[in-house]
Order: C-alpha cells, then sequence, then structure tokens
C-alpha cells in the first residue's frame, strides 16, 4: 500500500495514479476477488452460504480459532439497539425535529413502540422487546443510544449537508459469481455525494462519495484496510457509480477519527483480507484445510 494510500482530511480519489480510473482499478480488484474466493470455496458443500462482515474480518485478524464458531442464540440487549436508534436520532436532528441525540431517542422509541402497537410493524425489530423494559432498563437503552449517535451528529454538519447526505439506509451487498454462495456486507452509517464546480452529481469525472463508519473500541494497526472494505462492497454493488473516494472512521470510544484515502492498492489489500477471512471460514466448515487435514492458518495481517 502506498503512503499516499491513506492520510487525514484530503480531497483527492486516487487509482492507480489516475483519479479518473476508478472503474477499471475496480474491475483488477474484483476479478481478483472472484478468482480468490472461487478457490477457497471449492471444497464447500452445496448450498453452503458464506457472508462477509466487517467483524468476521476483524475475528479472522486476531481470533482466526473462533471463525465458524456458532455464537449461540440471539437475545436483545442494550447495545444491539443502539445504532438503529442512534441513526434515526441523527437523522431526525438534521431534518431539525431535534436539537440533538439526548433529546431525540426517547421520543423516537416511544413512537415506534406505539407504531408497532398500534399496525404490528417493527421499524427497528426491537420494538416488543422494549416495550416490556422496565423504567430503568429502557433509561439504559436511551443512554446507550444517544451516546452511540452523538460523535456522529458532532462529526458534520449533516443539516448543510441535507440534499447531498444520507444518514442509516440499507447495508450494500455483493454475491461473488460461482458454484457457491459468498455474500459481502458492507454496512456504513452515512455516505455523502461529492461536489464539482457545478455542484452536487455524479456525471463524469464526480469524485466518488465518501462514507462514514463508527466502530468500538480503538483503531486497529490495520484500520485502513478495514474501511476500505466499506468503499469496496459499495463500489461492487454499484460498479456504474464512481468508487466512494474516501471513507472516514470514527471510534467514539477513543476519540479518535481515521480517513482512509481509497485507492487501487488498498482495494486489493481488502480484498486479500476477504479471500483469507472466506477460505477461514471454509475450512470450518468441512473441517480440514481442503488438502487433507492440515493446519488452518490466518489470514495476511
Amino acid at each position: 500500500m502506498s503512503p499516499a494510500a491513506v492520510r487525514e482530511n484530503r480531497g483527492s480519489q486516487v487509482v492507480d495514479g489516475d483519479p479518473t480510473d476508478g472503474h477499471t482499478g475496480l474491475a483488477r480488484v474484483r476479478d481478483r476477488l472472484v478468482d480468490g474466493i472461487t478457490a477457497a470455496v471449492q471444497h464447500l458443500p452445496a448450498g453452503e452460504l458464506v457472508e462477509v462482515t466487517l467483524p468476521l474480518l476483524r475475528r479472522a485478524a486476531t481470533h482466526p480459532a473462533t471463525v465458524g464458531q456458532d455464537d449461540g442464540p440471539f437475545a436483545w440487549k442494550p447495545v444491539f439497539a443502539r445504532r438503529s436508534l442512534g441513526l434515526a436520532a441523527v437523522q431526525a436532528c438534521a431534518e431539525g425535529r431535534f436539537r440533538g441525540p439526548a433529546e431525540a431517542v426517547g421520543p423516537l422509541a416511544a413512537h415506534a413502540v406505539d407504531e408497532w402497537r398500534r399496525t404490528g410493524w417493527r421499524t427497528f425489530h426491537w420494538e416488543p422487546w422494549f416495550a416490556g423494559l422496565g423504567a430503568g432498563a429502557r433509561a439504559a437503552v436511551l443512554a446507550e443510544a444517544a451516546t452511540w449517535a452523538s460523535p456522529l451528529w458532532a462529526s458534520a454538519d449533516w443539516c448543510a449537508l441535507r440534499g447531498r447526505s444520507r444518514i442509516g439506509g440499507t447495508d450494500d451487498l455483493w454475491t461473488c459469481p460461482g458454484p457457491r454462495t459468498v455474500r459481502l456486507k458492507g454496512r456504513c452509517e452515512a455516505r455523502v455525494a461529492a461536489t464539482t464546480a457545478a455542484g452536487p452529481g455524479d456525471g463524469p469525472g464526480t469524485p466518488g462519495p465518501a462514507l462514514v463508519s463508527v466502530s468500538c473500541g480503538i483503531p486497529r494497526a490495520d484500520w485502513a484496510a478495514e474501511l476500505a472494505y466499506l468503499a469496496l462492497v459499495a463500489a461492487l454493488r454499484d460498479p456504474d457509480q464512481p468508487v466512494p473516494a474516501r471513507v472516514v472512521g470514527l471510534w467514539p470510544e477513543a476519540g479518535m477519527r481515521r480517513t482512509a484515502e481509497i485507492d487501487e492498492h488498498l482495494l486489493a489489500d481488502s480484498a486479500d483480507r476477504v479471500i483469507g477471512a472466506v477460505g477461514l471460514v471454509a475450512r470450518a466448515h468441512v473441517g480440514t484445510d481442503g488438502d487433507g487435514g492440515g493446519p488452518v492458518d490466518a489470514p495476511r495481517a
């Protein structure tokens, strides 16, 4: 990875030395990804699904022996509700309905529960669980969401960016073509469209958007490749659109912010990590390394 691939608060998208060559560079990375994934899953039984997410990549890099292990039954807790409620709070604040997330989370949660009781529709999925909590537990959920959302709200002037930004939204998904189903999922908290002298848009020469990601803990040494994964999936999902120019990472617990400028080298590094993680999952499924039971190697760090 070139030293210029990661820098703070810089504006240009660089792909193989040419800011306008994003689609060519993406095609090369896509071919590399398809070839690597196809080889990694060749011994998987038919019908198996491998889903790659940023948490999986982190687990593959830090605790490879746990990849493929069952996490046990799901149960709601405050940390699982904080993102969806927090994003709704930031969006509502950007629309001018509240002054900040701490003011927004309570009314938004109450409205969601009321709508669920009235219509049966679960906007956030956690409405029945939240409705059954006592006052103290509800307060813990609201505090968790407000704490999570506040750094994101403070990271940009979202009111001024209305019309250029999208807070939350559906995850980016891309399925690798091949005999086994491998799906990449990218989840960012916001995306901001680039502008040119003529204004915002996606015309020829328009730089790609900026993505914003919120993570817990502190940035790992490979934070740039982690952020680039989100750009990779977004670009693969819609290859006719400009490749994201940068990904801004926020680590609220550490009070840290990092920006990855996206180039082909960084996308290729992220693709290699995906291939390594898929290989770990595949070997965990079949119980061997594909060559008769040798040790499972961790992906390249």
